[in-house]
């Protein structure tokens, strides 16, 4: 955890800002030359001449309110609040990727649209439920600062691995219904593929916009409706899995994810370049998935399986969440047509 990690967090129980930090073990990290401006180097931990920052490996965060004590443990504040503490493995805890393979990138970009790299300079980012790290990569190499969370420790594990040497990006456990941050404190914050997950979405939505300054902008990547095929086999593959053990369900995965491959990733691959045959193999099941490596396919189905989507939401939903909690320059857009689901974007006022 980096000193000034410190200044955005609150007591996820009771909102309180005024938490103490406890070190048991800290380490020093080299800065990259131009990474701090002046007026940057006096924050805490950071020591300009010696090119160094120093980051809390093991300790506590101790609120003065309610007396709650979160650990920190492998550099990371460990802040779920006890009731929520529950929690299922995910083989996104072993999720790597190529930042250099350009499918990355054209994801992050279009999850985020209309935001592109330059409107992340210099911008304080929220990523709310950010799995295995790959958006708060992005976010932060095009020079935000970025603070990153989950509830999965095993989605964190991941994080970490995957944003190691970005100096501008930290990685927090944390539930997004309760989140453990300062209200109105984010230029951005994004939630992308979390919120169809979610017991009551809507206060959620309503949570994350109160982690935003005046002017500042919520951008979310949610499911639109099923119909047909797709819905009914989905409902019936959770049904069929709903009491099978982790590695019961990861074998299940892998074989899912094998006749995916056979069927409809490699058909897509082949024949989605020409004219006539790209209308009948855009209609295969998620034939947008053909673009990632096999295992990252794996464990997006395995946490498919896993959690339920409980909300589906329509365009004219997610323009009425926006306008209704106040937000201008709404943008809500359709994302893929095979597997329907839609971006949208709002500052809030």
């Amino acid at each position: 955890m980096k000193y000034r990690l410190l200044k955005w967090l609150a007591c996820p129980k009771c909102g309180n800002e005024d938490l103490t930090l406890e070190v048991r073990s800290a380490s020093r990290e080299a800065i990259a030359p131009g990474s701090f401006s002046e007026e940057e180097g006096d924050w805490p931990g950071i020591d300009l001449e010696e090119g160094i920052e120093t980051v809390v490996d093991e300790g506590a965060l101790h609120c003065s309110a309610c007396a709650a004590i979160y650990p920190i443990r492998e550099g990371v504040p460990r802040m779920n609040v006890a009731e929520r503490t529950e929690e299922l493995g995910s083989p996104h805890r072993w999720t790597t990727f190529d930042a250099g393979a350009p499918e990355w990138q054209e994801n992050f970009l279009d999850y985020a649209s209309p935001l592109l790299p330059n409107d992340f300079i210099g911008q304080l980012v929220l990523d709310a439920g950010c799995g295995y790290g790959r958006h708060a990569f992005f976010a932060g190499r095009y020079g935000a600062e970025v603070v990153a969370f989950d509830r999965s420790s095993d989605a964190i594990a991941a994080a970490v691995a995957n944003t190691v040497g970005l100096q501008r990006v930290h990685l927090v456990q944390g539930d997004i219904e309760h989140p453990p941050f300062r209200e109105e404190m984010f230029d951005l914050t994004y939630c992308f593929g979390v919120l169809h997950h979610l017991q009551d979405p809507g206060e959620a939505f309503r949570i994350l916009g109160r982690s935003l300054r005046s002017g500042g902008r919520l951008s979310l990547w949610v499911y639109g409706p099923r119909k047909g095929a797709a819905l009914h086999v989905a409902n019936a593959l959770r049904g069929l899995t709903s009491g099978l053990g982790p590695q019961q369900l990861h074998n299940l995965s892998r074989v899912i994810a094998g006749g995916l491959r056979a069927f409809s990733h490699t058909p897509y691959r082949m024949m989605g370049a020409l004219p006539v045959a790209k209308a009948v193999v855009s209609r295969l099941p998620v034939h947008d998935h053909h673009q990632w490596p096999y295992d990252v396919v794996v464990a997006d189905i395995y946490d498919r399986l896993r959690i339920p989507v409980t909300k589906w939401f329509p365009r004219e939903l997610l323009d009425k969440m926006y306008t209704d909690d106040g937000y201008v320059d709404v943008q809500v857009s359709r994302r893929v047509g095979n597997n329907e689901s839609f971006r949208a974007t709002g500052v809030r006022r």
